[in-house]
This record gives C-alpha cells, sequence and structure tokens, in this order.
C-alpha cells in the first residue's frame, strides 16, 4: 500500500515537473516570437519617414498657421514647434508673411 501511494505522489510530481517545463518553454517561445514581429516591422514605411523641404508661395490671407495645418505632420510636437522651425529657416523674426512671397518648409515624407 506504501509502495502505491509513493509511485502515485512520484507521479504526480513528475506531472507537475513536466507541466512547468512546458510552461516555461510556451513563455520563451512568446517572448521571441513577440521580439521577432518588433524585429520584422523595425524597417516598414512609419519608421522610416525622410524629412523633405519644398518651397511655397505665399497666396492671399495665408498665415503660419494655416501653412503648419497643411505641411505640419506628426514627427512636430505642436503647431508652435513647427512655426518656429518654419521662422528660422526663413530668417523671420516675426509671423508676419506676405502675398505673393516664398517660404521653405519641411514636412516628412516616407515616400523616396
Amino acid at each position: 500500500m506504501r509502495e502505491i501511494r509513493r509511485r502515485a505522489r512520484r507521479q504526480r510530481a513528475n506531472r507537475v515537473k513536466l507541466l512547468g517545463i512546458g510552461f516555461l518553454a510556451l513563455v520563451i517561445t512568446l517572448i521571441f516570437s513577440v521580439r521577432a514581429a518588433a524585429t520584422a516591422n523595425a524597417g516598414t514605411s512609419d519608421s522610416s519617414r525622410t524629412k523633405y523641404y519644398t518651397s511655397i508661395q505665399i497666396e492671399k490671407g495665408a498665415s503660419l498657421w494655416e501653412i503648419a495645418e497643411d505641411y505640419m505632420t506628426e514627427e512636430y510636437a505642436s503647431e508652435q514647434e513647427y512655426i518656429e522651425e518654419v521662422m528660422r529657416m526663413n530668417h523671420l523674426n516675426n509671423d508676419v508673411i506676405y502675398e505673393g512671397a516664398y517660404l521653405c518648409v519641411p514636412y516628412y515624407s516616407s515616400e523616396q
């Protein structure tokens, strides 16, 4: 009788060990799968956008804020940050712009 109980305990202990090893293998596989997926997405168009510049002619009634709405992309934290960059690039001391003048404006794109 004692021998049967010992054998049953050993079998339960072995099953618990086997389940633990299986669970650990599953967790490790999941971790590697997630890392592989992240690495595979590293070179996609979402992560490789290039900064470009274009020249625009200012239309009547236009403002730097309207230009920011048209050309600013998500790489900028705010319209103010974008406008400050446009002002620096074009050597503007204030936000006054004139119809017919040209401004150089930055934008980001994944297109080549």
